[in-house]
């Protein structure tokens, strides 16, 4: 008899390794209706544009089922056939309709959240390219063997400590959108911010396009925010949950544009350096208007004329309490993928790792959070972190909620055991990276 999905999923979310929730998924390969929950869920390109689940009352004889929600309900829902509290009604009518554990599954979709740990990634392990994956040119981390291969005069640029983000305009439909790097659509309560991108595409002529950059909050001043303060109101904006005013102060450093479709497609193949100055052009010509400079900026570059002078920028940066740089070649062209032609310098270590537990804190932590046990993409990286929470995070984090999501560490080296196990020395918490579902693998930890 074919397990429920609501089984399968408590089943993932009960097992920390990738690979114990793959075995899991390939015992339930057959099974249509779990894969295209899982699809509905973690498509980023899927939206079903309601933040709020309505309370409701199920009904004493269940009228409809889990596929037909799927099948005919959710397309309404992410087509806009139905929007606003129209869409809230229908929604609460079709979950009081379903059996009580269908009722929660379809709720979890709609959260784009299964609370089970499974990403992109390990779904398409088992059914192949069942989940798109949100286009993201990344930089690697510093090796000095990719230093040796750039090409200088190379660009220096600000390594930024905000949320990475898209703007996507579609200036035939008249819409922009904001994504975060795994594609989440980022809900950002201020039209005059969303108009400013919209102009900027116009005027580039380019058609539809994505801007590439990082959000910031700003203070009154026109300063950004810390880091921890600033990323938790970004994070708002994936919630759902940003207010106007703190919309008010979201900020965009831009430092790469690129028509939609080759973007779509993984692939751009004009220079950096033409991109770059053309996008620095037009924000120079926009940044004359105030309302637009209150917005929206180019990212700090220098030319570094050799390595030398690019270590000295880096240490410039440094000396001014900045994080890094991101040395990067002109000639580099826009790929989906870690590029070796761009390569981060930072002051402190740090990576990016999946939660698969927590454990409870004992004596004055009692009652609290006391640490989160986490590990690499790959499992070969496996580290507890209690350190870096203040007593307000141990006593508003819940461990439960934390699994599967993806949180940034910052460490003093990578070692291993005499056992041959990897670890992290002195790890400490830096944030839940909500803008995130993908941890760092361990070639991409130093």
């Amino acid at each position: 008899m074919m397990k429920s999905v609501k089984t399968i999923l408590d089943q993932l979310a009960s097992e920390s390794g990738r690979n114990a929730k793959i075995a899991i998924l390939e015992e339930n390969k057959g099974n249509q209706l779990l894969a295209e929950v899982i699809r509905l869920a973690l498509d980023p390109f899927t939206n079903f544009y309601i933040k709020k689940i309505p309370e409701y009352l199920p009904q004493n004889t269940p009228s409809s089922s889990l596929g037909d929600a799927l099948d005919t309900f959710l397309p309404d829902l992410a087509n806009r056939v139905v929007t606003g509290n129209l869409a809230i009604d229908a929604l609460r009518d079709k979950l009081a309709s379903l059996p009580e554990a269908e009722a929660e599954v379809l709720k979890l979709v709609i959260a784009k959240d299964l609370k089970c740990g499974v990403q992109a990634s390990t779904a398409n392990k088992v059914w192949k390219d069942l989940v798109p994956v949100y286009p993201c040119m990344l930089a690697s981390g510093f090796e000095q063997r990719l230093v040796d291969k750039i090409e200088f005069p190379a660009l220096v640029q600000l390594k930024l400590d905000g949320m990475r983000f898209n703007a996507i305009v579609k200036v035939e439909e008249g819409k922009v959108e904001f994504r975060s790097r795994n594609g989440k659509e980022l809900v950002i309560p201020n039209e005059s911010f969303a108009q400013q991108f919209f102009v900027m595409a116009e005027m580039m002529n380019l058609g539809d396009i994505v801007f590439d950059g990082e959000l910031l909050i700003l203070d009154q001043s026109g300063q950004p925010i810390d880091r921890q303060t600033g990323n938790g109101i970004l994070s708002k904006s994936i919630k759902g949950t940003m207010s106007t005013d703190e919309a008010q102060r979201v900020h965009a450093t831009l430092w790469d544009a690129i028509p939609l479709v080759p973007f779509m497609k993984g692939k751009f193949d004009t220079e950096y350096l033409i991109r770059f100055t053309d996008l620095k052009n037009f924000i120079t010509i926009m940044s004359r208007e105030e309302e637009y400079s209150k917005y929206i900026s180019i990212v700090e570059t220098q030319t570094a004329l050799d390595y030398e002078l690019a270590e000295a920028i880096f240490q410039e940066y440094l000396e001014r309490g900045e994080e890094g740089i991101i040395l990067k070649s002109r000639q580099n062209i826009w790929e989906d993928k870690r590029a070796k032609d761009q390569i981060k310098f930072k002051g402190e270590l740090e990576t990016d790792l999946l939660i698969t537990g927590y454990e409870q804190g004992t004596g004055k932590y009692e009652g609290m959070l006391g640490a989160i046990i986490c590990e690499s993409s790959d499992g070969v990286i496996k580290v507890n972190v209690g350190s870096g929470f203040n007593d307000e995070q141990r006593k508003s984090l819940q461990g439960e909620d934390l699994v599967g999501k993806v949180v940034a560490v910052k460490y003093n080296a990578r070692i291993k055991n005499k056992s041959g196990e990897e670890s992290l020395f002195l790890p400490i918490f830096v944030e839940v990276r909500e803008d995130k579902t993908v941890a760092d693998s361990a070639k991409d930890i130093k």
